[in-house]
This record gives C-alpha cells, structure tokens and sequence, in this order.
C-alpha cells in the first residue's frame, strides 16, 4: 500500500503505485484477473472513464499481461469478495490463476466541504435531498446508540486516542500523532455529537493485494457479505448495523471458527461511535458494552483483542476505495509479526469488516497463518 494522506500524485499516479508494489515480484504469467475498486473518482476528480483510464495505464505498462479486468468496484472490499469468489474454494474451486485487487482514492484536492457533498449525493440521493449528509447521519445513529444505552461521550474520546496511538506507530498513516482526551473534547463540533477527532479524514491512497493458491504463508479462510436497506427511514432500529452481523455470521460458518479465535481485528470507524458498534455487531461484545472493554484497556496492541492497530481510518486515513484492502495489508502485516511498533502478540487469526455507506452493505473477512 502507499503512505495514505496528502499527495501530490494524482488519481491515475496513486493507484498505479499499488499495482507496480503488487506486480514488482509477481509472476505476471500467472496473472488471470485484476479487480479495480474506487468509490467516485469521477465525481471527485471528473474523470469520465476512470475504469479505461487505469485498466489501459496498467496495459500499457505491463504488456506482457493477459487478463481480464472487472470494475470499477466502489469498494476495496467489494472488490476483494468479489475476487475471492471467483477463485472459488473448497469443492467449487474456480480457474487456476493469480488475481490482483487494487483499491484507490484522490480526495484531497477538494475542500471538505465539498468532497463531502459530492460522497453524500453519491451514496444516497433521498437522504441528501433533506441535507443529510454522511457525517449528518453518523451523528444520528451514535446520538441513538449512546442515549439507548447510556453510554458517555468520553467513550467516543477513547476510541479516537486509541487508534491515534497505534497511528503513531505506522509509517503509512495520515496522521502520525497521538492525541489526548482533552484535544478530542476540545475539537470542533461536525454533526452533535461527532467532533472532527471523532470523524476520520478525506484521503489520498491506494492498496493491492495479490490472490494466488497453495503459496501458503497467509491465507483467507473466510468471507461474508450482509446488506441492510440504504434509507434510515426504513431501517427497524438506526442504532443496529444488521449488515455486519450477517456478513460476520457468514465468515465465521465459512471459515469454521468463532469470535474467541480472533486475536487482531481491522474494523470500519469512518466515526468513533461505529466502532464500538461493529465490534458488538460481529459478537466480540454484547449491546452497549464494547466501551467498557476499551476504557479497561483490553482493545489496544497488547490488550486481549487488538482493534485497528493501523489506527483504523480515524488516523491510517480514509481513501474509500483503498480502505478495505489496506485493512488486508494490516492483517497480513500482524499475521506475519512485521508490523514493527505496533505488533500485536503472536495472532494466528485476524479479521477485517468494511463497509459502504452508513453500513447498507458489510464485507467480513477472516485471515489465517500457518
């Protein structure tokens, strides 16, 4: 993956730095398939064909390729569980091959303002239409999860000073610095009750992943996928992301193991509140009480499940289409013991979920070493 934050690169340079770090010691021979994600580079950079445009770079760079090419996906995880698909597993194993995923995203040349604009009208045009935007809605579900369970706005400060602390510790994340309680609460109001610490940031990035069989190492043992209705107005409870749960159901049958197995887990927090809330959606704890597993300790490198010790989009940065894979490179990274600073013990199991939109659709996947 490239260092995610504020580049100079633009969207077509940025995602070809993760396709050249895949395919730099590939055996391009073997390459049958590449899926390309990015969730609106049209939208955020006007470009009219970003699939030709990027397909055709890599093509053109690489002439000795013969693959087909799937996309453009909207995100990094769709693309993976798509790609995992194909390959097949088990008794329905697919065509022999290699397949690169790559996902990327150039954000930062927008104002905030604007780029978030352009993401809500593009995620849900019914929603947008009442001005709410996605931080807007965020701040509704965690108003709702934290008055229905009591739970103190401190607990969102936690998540955030957490995963900055382990953002410290990655030389790829946007923001490299710890910050305290206090700065979180003092930071600026976005959408009550989020704060700007709470949210994570509009980023540059890209990441790659190469799919091959048998290479041992790191495999993926699992995956699952869960939908939900896009309209809030339609959902049974606001406080609930049913999406994840039903992606997470689905990767632990496929993969044949249990929560109690994971000890390294890469979740979506594209706001502190959903954090908590996904980590209760995917079984780790019951309603209302995953902040109490943080206020003790237990979800940071070294506690008794390590949660986003990339420092989560909060501070890793948060390139739509390059989020779910970045998460991979995490895992892979903590599975291997070369995280650096932020090794997490000796896990044998992780997990990743991502999501799109305020979680209409989650993707779960489970990663294992030998």
């Amino acid at each position: 993956m490239s260092r995610f934050g504020r580049r100079r690169s633009d969207y077509l340079a940025t995602t070809m730095e993760a396709v050249r770090a895949a395919l730099a010691t590939a055996d391009r021979a073997r390459v049958r398939d590449i899926y390309l994600a990015s969730y609106a580079p049209a939208d955020l950079c006007r470009i009219e064909n970003p699939f030709g445009l990027v397909a055709g770079a890599i093509a053109s760079e690489f002439p000795d390729l013969r693959c087909g090419y799937h996309g453009l996906f909207k995100t990094g995880a769709d693309a993976l569980h798509r790609a995992l698909v194909a390959m097949g597993g088990g008794s329905q194993a697919g065509p022999e091959g290699d397949v690169l995923v790559v996902g990327a995203e150039k954000m930062t040349h927008l104002d905030p303002p604007v780029a978030a604009g352009l993401l809500s009208a593009r995620e849900n045009p019914h929603d947008r239409a009442y001005g709410a935007t996605l931080p807007a809605l965020g701040a509704l579900v965690t108003r709702a999860y934290l008055r229905e369970f009591d739970i103190p706005e401190t607990a969102l400060h936690l998540v955030a000073v957490k995963n900055h602390r382990h953002g410290a510790m990655n030389p790829h994340a946007q923001f490299r610095r710890e910050v305290t309680v206090e700065e979180v609460a003092e930071s600026p109001l976005i959408a009550d009750p989020l704060r700007r610490l709470h949210c994570a940031p509009i980023s540059d990035g890209a990441a790659s992943l190469l799919l091959t069989r048998g290479a041992g190492g790191v495999a993926f043992i699992g995956w699952g996928k869960g939908a939900d209705t896009r309209l809030f107005q339609d959902r049974n409870d606001i406080t609930r992301f049913a999406a994840t749960a039903r992606a997470t159901r689905g990767s632990l049958e496929y993969a044949g193991v249990t929560n109690e197995d994971i000890g390294v887990v890469e979740i979506h927090d594209a706001f502190s509140s959903f954090e908590l809330i996904n980590l209760e959606e995917m079984g780790f704890y019951p309603r209302g009480m995953s902040w109490r597993a943080l206020q003790g300790g237990d979800l940071g490198v070294g506690g008794k499940l390590a949660v986003n010790p990339s420092g989560g989009m909060k501070a890793k940065g948060h390139p739509i289409g390059a989020c779910g894979i970045s998460s991979c490179v995490e895992i892979f990274q903590q599975l291997t013991g070369s995280a650096g600073e932020r090794q997490h013990n000796s896990p044998s199991l992780g997990m990743v979920q991502s999501v799109g939109g305020v979680s209409d659709e989650s993707f779960v996947f489970i990663m294992e070493t030998d």
